[in-house]
This record gives C-alpha cells, sequence and structure tokens, in this order.
C-alpha cells in the first residue's frame, strides 16, 4: 500500500511541498552489513537498544529539489572515498596518505550530514546540536566558499579490522558529540573512516597533517576499530 503523500515546510528551503523520506546517514553507507536479507543489526546509543534495520534512518524532510541537491554531494563524496584504490587492501602501516580529495564536496557532506541530524527528530540524533552554526551552515551548503569551510575542521581516521587487517568499511555510527580538548565536536563513522568534525570557534591543537586541507590531502592515523572511542560509547555496558 503506497504511503500517503506528506505536504509541509521544506527543512532546507522552507516552502511548502510535498516531501521525501530523507535519509540522515545515505543508504550506501549501510549496504557492507547487510545480510542476505538486506537487513542489518543497529544499536543505538544511550540505551545500546539492539534491533534489526532494512534501512538507514529517513523521515520527512526535504522537497524533491532539495534532496536532489544533497544527493549530488553524497555521489561525489561517495565517489572518491569507496574506490578501491583509496586504501591499501591491508593497513600495514600507522597512516595513510590520502590526495586529491576535493575538499569542498567533502566538507559539504560532512557538515550535511550534522545539519540533518539538527533538524531531524529521531532521538538516536538528539546529541546533535549546531547551536549558532546552525544558519551558517545551512548557507554553506548551498553557497560553498572554501574560505568559510576551513573554519570547521575535519581530522579522519582510517579505521581497520584487527582480524583482516582490512579497512573496516561496515563500523557505521551516527553522529556522537563529544569534546577534544575542551572543543565540541562530532564523530561520525561510514566507509570504513571515521571523522571528527569541529563546529566551534576554536581550533584544537591537533597534528595538521590529519585535517582535510584545501588542496585535498590528508594523513589518516589507522586505528584498530575497536579501540577507537566511538566503539566504547556505542558497545561498552
Amino acid at each position: 500500500m503506497a504511503r500517503p503523500a506528506v505536504v509541509e515546510r521544506c527543512r532546507y528551503c522552507g516552502q511548502r511541498r510535498k516531501l521525501c523520506r530523507s535519509h540522515v546517514i545515505p543508504e550506501w553507507a549501510y549496504r557492507p552489513i547487510y545480510d542476505d536479507r538486506s537487513t542489518a543489526i543497529r544499536y543505538s546509543s544511550p540505551g545500546r537498544k539492539r534491533k534489526k534495520v532494512q534501512v538507514g534512518h529517513r523521515e520527512y524532510l526535504l522537497c524533491p529539489d532539495c534532496e536532489a541537491h544533497f544527493e549530488s554531494i553524497e555521489r561525489r563524496f561517495l565517489d572518491f572515498w569507496s574506490a578501491g584504490e583509496r586504501f591499501p587492501s591491508e593497513l600495514s602501516k600507522q597512516y595513510v596518505e590520502v590526495s586529491g580529495a576535493d575538499f569542498v564536496n567533502t566538507s559539504l557532506f560532512l557538515l550535511s550530514v550534522l545539519w540533518r541530524g539538527h533538524v531531524a527528530k529521531n532521538e538516536m540524533l538528539s546529541s546533535v546540536d549546531l547551536g549558532p552554526h546552525l544558519t551558517p551552515i545551512r548557507t554553506l551548503l548551498s553557497q560553498p566558499d572554501a574560505g568559510i569551510l576551513v573554519n570547521y575542521p575535519m581530522y579522519g581516521f582510517a579505521l581497520r579490522d584487527p582480524d583482516t587487517k582490512s579497512l573496516a568499511r561496515w563500523f557505521v555510527f551516527t553522529p556522537i558529540r563529544c569534546r577534544t580538548e575542551g572543543i565540541w565536536n562530532y564523530e561520525l563513522g561510514l566507509l570504513g573512516c571515521a571523522w571528527k568534525i569541529f563546529v566551534s570557534r576554536s581550533v584544537p591543537q591537533l597534528p595538521e597533517r590529519c585535517r582535510l586541507s584545501v588542496d585535498g590531502r590528508i594523513t589518516m592515523p589507522v586505528v584498530d576499530y575497536q579501540t577507537y572511542p566511538a566503539f566504547h560509547h556505542l558497545f561498552s555496558p
């Protein structure tokens, strides 16, 4: 039975239109963890509730035009960060050097996930609160400016499966709010990478080479997923 149309205000453009069931984390992020019935196990935090799901979280957020705009950002991010040659088949070194990334699009994608997390109603995303940065980030998503995007530092980590020594592409987690050096930031995991996204006027004293640069370079520390803080946040009793 077809779902009834939902006509409300689009959370992005503000127009009253028929809305799409928009995702916050793109569906392609979950593909590596689906079983032969296209289901996966989702753990939510707080509570660590275990539930089978067939699609990532969706809710009525965007009109078709705005949905298409966000999907174009997602597609370019996926094309680069999922490419077979992007990471070695065996992560045997302490770092992975990545070059050629689209700084603007990568930044926009990561910020777009946070923006959608803020405006979404799902309790799993309740920790996302962009405060005074909500409107500036919304503006950046339609009017990208590299000079402003640098004010939102992005740091990446390659998550390794200690059993296979390969990228743990199946480890996906929704934005988690945390502090680093007393500075608020969000952590997000997909495609085998964890990203720390700083949404603050302060700048962390982290290694500069581990920050996504305007010229598309980043040195990503290799971390066994079981030792990454987000793993313990989600799965520890």
